[in-house]
């Protein structure tokens, strides 16, 4: 399939992805370019689990995030606090 222009020439501007609200727009114009038939079912699918991934590991952080704030409120000391996407893995 060839490449789709409009998205490129859409997201050019970006130069990587930082914030959640470039996820979106990623997604977004993936969308349309599907819609369009400039890519294919197969790499949206591909896209949306990757989508599905990031919501994933962000659901995680935030439950961290809570359990952490919960914990304080009762009086535990649970060291220093980690911003959301800042969580060491290991």
């Amino acid at each position: 399939m060839k490449p789709s222009l409009n998205t490129l020439e859409s997201l050019e501007d970006m130069q990587k992805v930082e914030t959640m609200g470039d996820v979106r727009r990623v997604i977004g114009q993936s969308l349309l370019a599907l819609a369009r038939k400039e890519i294919s079912a197969t790499d949206l699918t591909a896209m949306g689990k990757a989508a599905d991934a990031i919501a994933n590991t962000l659901n995680v952080e935030v439950k961290m995030a809570r359990t952490a704030h919960d914990l304080r409120k009762a009086g535990a000391d649970i060291g220093q606090i980690v911003h959301i996407g800042k969580t060491l893995i290991g």
